[in-house]
């Protein structure tokens, strides 16, 4: 593909994401979101992150690994959550995780 073409297929799918998302906006603008499912949205985006997350701590090889010797992922999950949960912050729970797995990978 030329230049132009990468050009035009990036304006296209620019497009395309702006064109579904708009109208969703314009509503939300004019439309009051009710309380219940204020808090029922609360909880989509820790949902997505554990389901994205999930499998590469649990299944690292493709096969189910619960030993914290074998699984670094596991540990490094686990100071990541209670990080999380003792400071309500992502930035320390990201680093605490990170840091946790470099560790680890280095026994």
């Amino acid at each position: 593909m030329s230049t132009a073409e990468y050009v035009l297929v990036l304006v296209c799918c620019g497009a395309a994401t702006y064109l579904t998302r708009m109208p969703a906006l314009v509503l939300s603008e004019k439309a009051r979101i009710p309380e219940s499912v204020r808090r029922f949205m609360r909880f989509i985006g820790p949902a997505v992150i554990t389901a994205l997350i999930a499998p590469s701590v649990f299944l690292p090889d493709g096969t189910l690994n619960l030993n914290p010797a074998d699984n670094i992922y596991l540990p490094a999950a686990v100071v990541t959550a209670l990080t999380a949960f003792l400071t309500k912050k992502s930035l320390p729970a990201i680093l605490a995780g990170v840091l946790t797995a470099f560790l680890l990978s280095l026994l």
